[in-house]
């Protein structure tokens, strides 16, 4: 029997083969497995966890598709050593990025309704499937100046969670979102484009009609691969400096916002 493996949780909201390719996943790091190291195969899981067959394989699958593992007919699974990556600096995202510089980030909500069609933004990123969605969207502001105009797309079961003031004037991602294993942000995406402002969205902030503004959009997923929320953030570019600061560490870089 194999040594070292951490062990299921049947309490937790994530599947056990999601739990089971994570602990496949720390086994190998914990145990050093070179690139092309042999994994442990599905006997030896049978004989290590109280799970079904299936529920290994789809565990294996995972793995297979995250990138960290591959399958040789005939011969087992075999560990894909990761390349080093570059890490990121993401605490408080955008607020934590301008307050950094000494500035304190407001914000002031605009609107919180239900969605019943599609917003022109996420075109391409294909359906929500949520029972409900939820656009918030609120303009960030320091030293009364107004920096960015914040949207997120929810389900409403998520925006439920929370109370009115906090929808109002908290930090949604991270601070909120992350207080429920459900919404923890592990992996996200984001685009950025340049684009005029709208009629409508020009008339709301007061600013001139077609001024080009830089757009960040946004898709974040949980522990078990769920989109749970879409977003973009429309940045005044000519108030707004973007800067990054890399700093190089053991593993690789840290990038700072």
């Amino acid at each position: 029997m194999l040594n070292g493996f951490n062990e299921l949780n049947r309490n937790s909201f994530k599947p056990l083969y999601v739990q089971l390719s994570e602990i496949i996943l720390e086994y190998a790091t914990d145990n050093h497995l070179k690139h092309d190291d042999a994994l442990p195969s599905e006997n030896e899981l049978l004989s290590q966890f109280d799970v079904s067959r299936n529920t290994i394989r789809l565990a294996v699958e995972r793995l297979v598709k995250m990138g960290v593992a591959k399958k040789t007919r005939g011969q087992g699974t075999f560990y894909i050593k990761e390349k080093k990556s570059l890490m990121i600096d993401y605490h408080h995202a955008f607020e934590g990025s301008v307050e950094r510089i000494g500035l304190k980030v407001t914000n002031q909500l605009i609107n919180k309704e239900t969605v019943t069609g599609r917003l022109d933004w996420i075109d391409g990123m294909g359906k929500t499937n949520w029972n409900e969605t939820i656009w918030i969207r609120r303009r960030k502001m320091a030293s009364d100046e107004l920096l960015a105009v914040e949207e997120r797309l929810l389900p409403g079961f998520v925006v439920k969670r929370y109370s009115q003031k906090e929808i109002e004037s908290e930090n949604i991602n991270p601070d909120l979102i992350e207080k429920y294993p459900d919404t923890e942000v592990i992996r996200w995406n984001y685009i950025f484009i340049s684009q005029p402002l709208t009629e409508e969205e020009a008339d709301l902030l007061k600013l001139p009609q077609g001024m080009n503004c830089l757009r960040r959009i946004g898709e974040y997923y949980n522990a078990v691969d769920d989109r749970f929320m879409l977003g973009r953030l429309t940045i005044i570019s000519d108030r707004i400096n973007l800067r990054y600061e890399f700093a190089k560490q053991k593993d690789g870089y840290v990038l700072r916002g």
